[in-house]
């Protein structure tokens, strides 16, 4: 008599698994990159370093929320909501762009090394979740449905001695 098949690991969905790791690293860097441009330079390079991370976290984090609601649809749903979050991304950084190109009360360089440096833990933080995550490449065709093994038929075998 078979028993049932244990269920597998519950499989965390990659997007808020990434949203979740890349959540942590935003929390410890961020602070140190508002001192570092607060040191460098005075309270105007604080100011745009913070608005420089909460830019940034705002276009990664709802980027991979969006796409963990679109994930739930059907292949090429998830192929055209993949393709509007970058277009309404880019629609972003473009309208944060024009709005702060004139801005006087900016210090443009903090601005920027503050962005670039969340972009790159944003991203380092998102690939190593990604590989962490360990979402098979494949169906596995033990859960798809389960069977039980084919039963052979039983055979006698005889117990004489060996001579």
């Amino acid at each position: 008599m078979t028993q049932p098949r244990a269920p597998g690991p519950v499989q965390v969905p990659p997007f808020s698994g990434m949203l979740g790791a890349a959540a942590l690293p935003m929390v410890l860097a961020a602070p140190v990159i508002v001192a570092v441009f607060w040191v460098t330079g005075q309270a105007r390079g604080a100011l745009a370093a913070l608005l420089g991370v909460v830019v940034s976290v705002v276009f990664f984090a709802s980027g991979l929320y969006v796409m963990g609601r679109v994930v739930k649809a059907g292949p090429l749903s998830v192929l055209a909501g993949a393709l509007a979050v970058y277009f309404g991304q880019v629609i972003f950084l473009g309208v944060v762009i024009l709005s702060l190109s004139g801005a006087a009360w900016l210090d443009g360089t903090a601005f920027g090394l503050s962005v670039l440096a969340v972009a790159l833990i944003w991203q380092l933080s998102q690939v190593l979740a990604f590989v962490r995550l360990r979402k098979p490449v494949y169906d596995d065709p033990a859960q798809d449905s389960v069977q039980e093994p084919a039963q052979e038929p039983a055979q006698e075998h005889s117990r004489e001695p060996l001579t």
